[in-house]
This record gives C-alpha cells, structure tokens and sequence, in this order.
C-alpha cells in the first residue's frame, strides 16, 4: 500500500467490506438473542403483551414479529420522545440499520440531546437491539441502566422500524438567518452520476480484486487512481475531495452499481438493466449512501488501513444538513455561524475520530474524557475548514445545498436545496431539469462532444452502456471504440438503437462513417458464437463426424453444431449418446500440450495419434505441413485411428509467407514430437534460401556440402538418398557416375545448384 495515497475499502463497514453484510433481521435478531429472559420479557410487556404466554427462547421472534405490523410499530413510535424519534430517524435517513453508540452517541450530542436517553427509550420497545462489540457477551437488565454496556456496542435497528420513522428536526436555539445574498451558485448534481458512470465501465472493462482485508490489489488500485476520468479535477469545484477514485468506488458499490461476485475475490460491474432500472433515483441513493459512509472523511480521504481509532466526522453529516433544515426554505446560513451553532451543542463536534473503545462518561454524559492517546489521535486531525469541506465540497457537488456570498460580509452562506429537503424526507422530489434535446456533437473520428446541460441520470445511463467516458468537465468527451460497442450490444442494445440515440440527441446530421462503422463493429460481433461452457468431441475423418450426426438423438433440447470437418460442438454434454462412441482419449487444456507425433525415418513424413493429440496440433500442422490420405497399416487400426501429414518445399513456402522459420519450428518439434527438428526438413528450409552455395563434386566423383548439416539432409531425403554413395567425411559423400544427371535434376527441383569440377 501506497502510505502517501491510502486507497481501500473499510472493513469495519458492511457494506463495502469483502463478505456479505448479515441480513438486518438477522443481525436484530442475533442482537436480541443475547438478552437475558427478564429484559426480553419486560419488552413484550412494553409493546402491550401482559403474558406471552411462550417459553423465553421464543420471545426474540415474538418482538420481531410484532414489530414487523406496520399499524404495531406506528403506534409505538408515535408515543416516543421527541429526542427517540430525532434517533431513529437517523437510522432511516442514513439507511444505515446499524450504527455504532459512539457514533450514534456523538451525532445526537451535535443536536443537542444527551445520547443515553433516547437510545434506552428505544431499546425498551425492543425499536433498537443492543449487540456488545464483545462476541457472545449478554445483554443484562436494562434496570440496572445500561450505560457501560450501550457505550462499546453497536444498535441494530428492527428493519420495520426504519420505514416507519419520521425526520424530526433538532430543537433548541435557532439559526441565525443570513442577510441579502449575491453571486449564488449551485451544482447541476451530475458530477458523481457521471464519475460512477465511469467507474462502471472500468470495472466492466476488467474487474477489481480485493484481497481478504477488503482491500484492492496494486494494479488495480494504481489503474483507477492514473485515470483522468477518476481522479481528475471537478470543473464545478468550491472544495477538493480527497481520493477521489476511492470514494466513487466506495458510493459505487454502495448504491448496487458494483458488487462483489459471489464465491470470488473479485468486484464486478452490475448488470447494464441496473441503469435503466435506477438512474431516475440515482441521485438520492448517491446522497444516501455518502450519510451511511463510515470510512470517507471529506478533508483527510480514506482512512488508513489498519488504523484503531473509528472515525466520527462522517456521523456530523446527517446534524449538519437537519440544523440546516431548521431555517426557512428561503432563509441562508452562514457556515461560520453555523460552526458556532454546533460547538454550542458539542465542543468537540469537529473531531475527526475517536477510540474504539470510550469511557462510559465520555459518550453518554458531557464532553468526551481527554487522554494521551485520543490527543495523539487529535494532533492529525484536520482543522475547522472540515464544514466548508463537507458542506461546499461533497453535498455541493450532490445538490445537497447551494451557495452565495453575504451582501454585507461576503460571508460564505448555504441553503438546502429541493433534493436536500427531500433526502431529509422534509419536501416532495425536485423538480425535473430542463430539457435540451440537441447537446450532442458527434465527430467524424468517433469523437463525442456533450455539454451538460442537456444530461440527465437517465441520459448518462444510456450512453454509459456504449461510448466510453474519456473527459468530464465543463464539456463532456466520449469515445465510440469497438469494445465500447460490443459492451452496448452485450447489454441488449441493437445498432439501431445506437445510432438513433445519438441523433436524436446530435445538433447535426450524424456522420455517414460513424453509422457504418456501428453497424460494421456489429457485424463482426454477431459473427462470434459465445458459449459459456461446451464439449467438443473430435472425430478422425468428416464421414465418421457425418455418420454420428445421422445416430445422434432427436430428442436433446440443442442439437450438436459441426464447427470444423471434424469436430462437433455440444452445448449439454448430458445430451451425448456416449455409449455409441469409442472414446481414444480427452483433453485438459489446462495443461502443457502432449506430444503426440511420431517422425518417420525419411524425416519428413509425421503420424498424428489421435488419442493423444488435442484441436491445437491441427491448426499448428497446417501451417507447413499437408495431410496425406488415410493408409492402413503402420499402427492405423480403428481402436488407434492415426492420421499421416507429410512436408514439402512447398508447405514449408507457405509457412514461411505466414512468418514462420527454423527458430519457430525447431522448438515446435521438440514440443510435439519429442525431438529435435528431422535433418530433411532443415533440408528443405535451407534449400528456400539464396544463402546456401552451390554444390561441388569432383573425381573420383565426390560431392562436397558446405556443412555437414546439409549433407544430413541429402543422404535422408529419399529423392537424394538414392543417388549417392558412400560418405567419407563430414560434408563428403561420392556421387555414383550413373546417378549423376538424375541427382542433378533432382537437386534442380529442390532449388539447389550442382557444379562439376571440370566444369570451373
């Protein structure tokens, strides 16, 4: 890991971790089922129950059940405190069915509620299920006050408790309304829609590995964080986010548009259906999911893997937009005073973590305990900029707020936004954009410029599922690449569908290459077949491929497809009448190839044993080599079927056309045949060159070869072999005067030149 740029995915946070976050009913009822029976019994009696009347391990399920009555759990939360209901609507606002006391603890005390009490109103109706950090460890009689044993624990709300909660906003002083404002400014909320657009992509492009500590692998990491899509600056930007690439990992895999594949190390991109199926609501499930992220802080970035301390500036976020709320929907706040506000409530509400393991006074009576340690942990913590931070950095760039400048001060001052109101369920949905058809500037070189104003999340979708995001500022870049379509056409797109998006979107006719290399990309896709497994049955000849075709089944759902001469493909290897097959052998190719050729003695004829031999030989042989037709004998029975290939000057021409040569052969042969390269064929290979000099003789009549390599060849070729006679030395051999004229026409043929003695 890179200590300079920390980049992981936070393991104490369920949902990003590297397993499955427990089911919330579950959790809640694992919770409950460490209280004692006299706790379990006393929450019965509290949701109405005089005697349940069952035995003590029934009672868990009991409160479940009741609690899963919509008209049951409405009427327990409406006789709630004030300060209860603010604590579970902070469950429900955070879709969070989990919150560690610590963490829920110092989000209450920034509202200004003393912690204990609204977590113990919400525990006796059994709303909340308080699970110890300490595994296995019970939950005792609330009382005898819980305070120590709330204080390391983390609340697992009952999943039919959050639908059912209300926001309520914070009581207490109000805000003070800022004066007249100017130079207001807002995002158009697009930013991280186009951002985990782009993330998807990448991740469809090739997955992410995460090892078991749910953190990313080098490469992986690097690739995201080197990419300008990613990790490039924001146009629209008042603050900086920290790690970017990590964040919109993290909000990618929140929202559901990444997931871990099950039985994998690996995170793989949702199905492209997921756009068409959740871009219109994009927006608040990004809002959502950055109030429930645990392991971001929005000045120092990701937290640093490994570290102890648990981190409490994200559970300021949900304080900060509620005190917000408080003002009129046309009123602004100073973040100034609004930082005043909170330390009126917290003093210590800027702290950016805090012990795992607090004190019982610090979380649940006053201000936190200072120790040695958490001043350690406070000196690295970041200065009072950390609001600016989220409020003009993350929740701008959401559309959470907006922002101007005071008339008199020049102050910076926020307002909540439509959509804020409504991810604090205070307002109705915001009102749709503007619509602007024609945005689009589509480039001859596949170049597509777009401008935002015309984008929706529901626009960004479409387009993610076919041109590659290569820019994202002011203006748009999008790329249109083969791959980029063959993703489009994977997720169920047509060509068509393609090019009429980008024209109904274009301020200009779209250029006549770009279609037809749409449709040509598209062509050559639909040319590839794509089966997920399959068994491939190889046969020594087409009639016996032809002859099982004509015996095989009627009744298998899909039919054998014949994709060489030989060889059939079989989608359901079920469906295979094995027992009218002889079966030579099988093949894993996952293994180092079989050599499975034997070299005849002439060195340049080759017998293939089919029951060793796998469909790669075939394609490899064709390259320098031709197949000769069947011939019994030499071990050709049909137990063994053997197929015989022989090689000539002119294979080996066509080989050598197709860019082979004597330094790709001679290791093919050992690989195959187990030896080295035959003398005849590096014969024949010499021969095709202008380097080799003519032959000399001379008399008695003696053929002198420049190398005793080539002489090799010429006394195993049979078409030479028979002219010579005896060899007397290394690169020596007499020529018989009767074989003369026939061995000169024999070499002429083989492309070598034979000069006499007498001749020079």
């Amino acid at each position: 890991m890179d200590d300079a740029a920390p980049f992981w995915i936070d393991s104490p946070s369920p949902e990003l971790a590297a397993a499955p976050a427990e089911p919330p009913l579950t959790a809640y009822l694992a919770a409950l089922g460490r209280y004692d029976g006299i706790r379990l019994r006393e929450i019965i009696g509290a949701l109405g129950w005089i005697d349940p009347g069952a035995r003590p391990s029934a009672f868990a399920g009991m409160i479940a059940d009741r609690l899963a009555e919509p008209k049951a759990v409405e009427t327990v939360i409406g006789g709630l405190s004030p300060g209860a209901r603010i604590a579970l609507g902070l469950f429900a606002l955070a879709e969070s069915p989990a919150w560690p006391m610590t963490g829920l603890g110092h989000a209450l005390r920034c509202l200004g509620l003393d912690p204990f009490a609204p977590v113990q109103e919400l525990a006796a109706f059994g709303l909340v299920a308080v699970a110890s950090r300490t595994p296995g460890e019970a939950i005792s009689d609330p009382s005898r006050r819980i305070e120590s044993e709330v204080a390391a624990s983390v609340l697992h709300a009952h999943p039919g408790a959050m639908p059912a909660a209300r926001t309520v906003l914070p009581e207490g002083e109000p805000l003070s309304p800022a004066g007249p404002v100017r130079q207001v400014r807002a995002a158009d909320g697009l930013e991280p829609i186009l951002r985990l657009g782009a993330v998807w992509q990448r991740v469809v492009e090739a997955p992410l590995r995460q090892t078991q500590q749910g953190t990313l692998y080098k490469r992986d990491r690097e690739r995201l964080e080197d990419d300008p899509v990613l990790a490039g600056p924001i146009a629209d930007a008042l603050e900086p986010l920290p790690d970017m690439a990590a964040f919109w990992i993290s909000l990618a895999r929140g929202v559901g548009l990444l997931e871990a594949e099950a039985g994998t190390d690996r995170i793989v991109a949702a199905r492209p259906d997921f756009w068409s199926e959740n871009a219109f609501h994009l927006s608040q499930m990004i809002a959502s999911r950055w109030l429930a992220l645990r392991a971001w802080h929005e000045q120092a970035g990701m937290q640093q893997e490994g570290s102890t301390a648990e981190l409490a500036w994200p559970h300021v976020r949900l304080p900060v937009l509620l005190w917000l709320a408080t003002v009129a929907d046309e009123a602004w706040v100073a973040v100034d005073d609004l930082s005043r506000h909170l330390t009126a409530q917290a003093e210590d509400w800027e702290r950016a973590s805090f012990l795992v393991e607090v004190p019982v006074p610090s979380v649940l009576r006053g201000r936190p305990t200072r120790t040695k340690a958490d001043a350690r942990d406070r000196s690295a913590e970041p200065a009072s900029g950390a609001l600016e931070s989220l409020l003009l950095g993350v929740a701008y760039q959401l559309g959470l707020v907006r922002t101007a400048e005071e008339d008199s001060t020049g102050r910076r001052v926020v307002q909540l936004t439509p959509l804020g109101r409504y991810i604090l369920a205070l307002g109705p949905p915001p009102p749709p954009r503007p619509v602007f058809d024609h945005f689009l500037f589509v480039q001859p070189n596949f170049e597509i410029i777009a401008y935002r104003q015309g984008l929706t999340p529901t626009l960004i979708g479409q387009f993610s599922r076919f041109a590659r995001w290569s820019q994202v500022g002011a203006a748009l870049e999008l790329k249109l690449t083969p791959e980029s379509v063959y993703q489009g056409l994977e997720g169920g797109m047509t060509p068509q569908d393609m090019i009429d998006r980008l024209q109904s979107h274009s301020q200009r006719p779209l250029p006549a290459g770009v279609a037809e290399a749409l449709r040509t990309w598209a062509s050559r896709r639909d040319r590839v077949t794509y089966h997920a497994s399959a068994t491939l049955i190889e046969f020594a000849s087409r009639e016996e491929r032809e002859q099982a075709l004509a015996g095989w089944p009627a009744s298998g759902p899909s039919a054998p497809v014949p994709i060489s001469e030989r060889i059939l493909l079989v989608e359901d290897d079920s469906q295979i009448p094995f027992q009218r097959f002889r079966l030579a052998g099988s093949r894993d190719y996952r293994r180092p190839p079989e050599t499975c050729l034997e070299v005849g003695p002439d060195g340049i004829s080759m017998t293939l044993d089919l029951g060793r031999s796998d469909l790669l030989v075939d394609a490899e042989l064709a390259r320098f080599a031709d197949e000769l037709p069947p011939t019994p004998g030499r071990g050709n029975t049909p137990a063994n079927p053997r197929r015989q290939f022989v090689i000539t000057s002119e294979s080996l021409a066509r080989g050598a056309e197709n860019g082979l040569s004597m330094a790709l052969l001679a290791p093919w042969y050992v690989k195959r045949t187990g030896a080295e390269m035959p003398p005849a064929v590096r014969l024949l290979l010499l021969a095709g060159t202008a380097r080799v000099p003519a032959l000399a003789t001379s008399r008695p009549l003696l053929l002198h070869a420049p190398s005793a390599e080539l002489l090799d060849g010429l006394l195993q070729h049979p078409a030479t072999s028979i002219h010579l006679g005896d060899r007397i030395g290394p690169t020596t051999v007499i020529v018989p005067d009767e074989s003369l004229d026939a061995f000169r026409r024999v070499l002429e043929g083989l492309g070598l030149a034979l000069t006499l003695a007498r001749e020079s």
